[in-house]
């Protein structure tokens, strides 16, 4: 097992936010001059739609400076990334960076300023480290385990509603995807529209469930994104003191696909009880609880 002191991680987190913030500039200098064009389709992720099948230039271009960043400064840490197929073939207790380096593609190829960057960091296969940096609209969401959850340096706390009458809920709408994808959707939406305070929709997970930690917004859940979406955003909402599980109300398993975070423990378990689960396959076979 490794061990890590707490001015280690605040280490990692100093060394981290640097080419973070370069990461902003370059999504924020490529979205303003439209060099955010779709360079490829994910065909293998067609079927869960649109928004998981575009690639651009710059999300290579992130990661690689992320990566590079990272690796200058610890050789001997691992790396799970969004465009390139992870080092190791599971996830082990090594130090490992997840990470999305333009979490909300889609937004970005619309010139829609919600696009964040999203790092976490295991070490023996718990989250230590989250950063969720969304840098057109000057917002950068940090946690590390037992110090807290700040954004801009500021704490942040989630709301703590309990009531789903009193829910902001915040999802992602499965636009272009399978049909059995699109029901389970709807399904899904109906319930929110029938018992929820608001319903929105603003497209990255990772964003999403910061917002929650930040206490603007009060519960989100996803059952087909993956580790490098979830795992900075999952500490943060910890670190809020909001609840995160797993879809089926279980713990939360990085590799499962499926997150529900809340601002309190009973809204997280209504959410958990209405939703019509979507079989989806799984990142890596061996669960991770990372929490």
């Amino acid at each position: 097992l490794w061990s890590v002191s707490e001015q280690e991680l605040e280490e990692y987190l100093r060394v981290l936010l640097v080419p973070v913030r370069e990461c902003g500039d370059i999504i924020s200098s490529a979205i303003s001059s439209q060099t955010n064009v779709e360079i490829d389709l994910k065909v293998e992720n067609k079927e869960e739609g649109n928004s998981s099948s575009v690639l651009t230039q710059t999300d290579i271009k992130v990661e690689k400076h992320l990566i590079a960043g990272l690796r200058g400064k610890f050789p001997d840490h691992k790396f799970i990334g969004e465009e390139s197929s992870s080092e190791t073939e599971e996830l082990g207790n090594a130090p490992t960076w997840i990470i999305d380096p333009i979490d909300g593609t889609m937004n970005f190829i619309h010139s829609n300023p919600l696009v964040c960057t999203s790092v976490g960091l295991t070490v023996n296969r718990k989250l230590v480290l989250g950063v969720v940096n969304c840098p057109l609209i000057g917002k950068l969401y940090s946690a590390t385990k037992e110090g807290g959850a700040f954004c801009n340096g500021d704490k942040i706390r989630v709301s703590g509603v309990v009531e789903m009458s009193q829910a902001m809920m915040i999802m992602e709408l499965p636009v272009g995807a399978s049909k059995q994808k699109k029901d389970v959707g709807m399904d899904n939406v109906r319930y929110i529209l029938d018992n929820a305070h608001a319903l929105r929709a603003p497209g990255p997970a990772a964003l999403d469930i910061s917002w929650v930690g930040a206490g603007a917004a009060d519960g989100y859940f996803s059952q087909s994104i993956h580790s490098w979406d979830m795992a900075a955003g999952a500490l943060i909402v910890q670190e809020a003191g909001g609840s995160v599980l797993d879809t089926t109300g279980g713990d939360f398993d990085l590799m499962s696909r499926g997150i529900v975070v809340a601002s309190s423990a009973k809204l997280a378990r209504e959410i958990c009880s209405f939703i019509k689960l979507l079989p989806t396959p799984r990142d890596q076979q061996t669960p991770v609880h990372p929490l």
